[in-house]
């Protein structure tokens, strides 16, 4: 049975989002819900599933940040923040 992160939803739009132009905020937005769910319960606070499933959908968004600055999309992702202890 899977269980669901309610900052799943946010990862789940950007990685369908198709909108170049759009896909900045659908990650600024995932990563803050993240960031807020560390915040609000830090590891080890977090359930491992959960602590590994943020682990996970970071890099994937890292991922994706990584690809709109190769293929020269011109987003604008700020600085790299800390969340709960990790950079995004």
């Amino acid at each position: 049975m899977s269980v669901a992160y309610a900052w799943r939803k946010l990862y789940e739009a950007a990685v369908v989002q198709t909108d170049f132009r759009k896909l900045p905020e659908c990650i600024a937005k995932a990563e803050r819900a993240i960031g807020q769910r560390l915040s609000d319960h830090p590891p080890p606070l977090t359930d491992s599933a959960e602590f590994d499933a943020i682990g996970k959908t970071l890099a994937a968004l890292a991922v994706l940040k990584a690809q709109i600055a190769a293929e020269g999309h011109h987003a604008e992702f700020g600085p790299d923040e800390e969340l709960g202890g990790y950079v995004a």
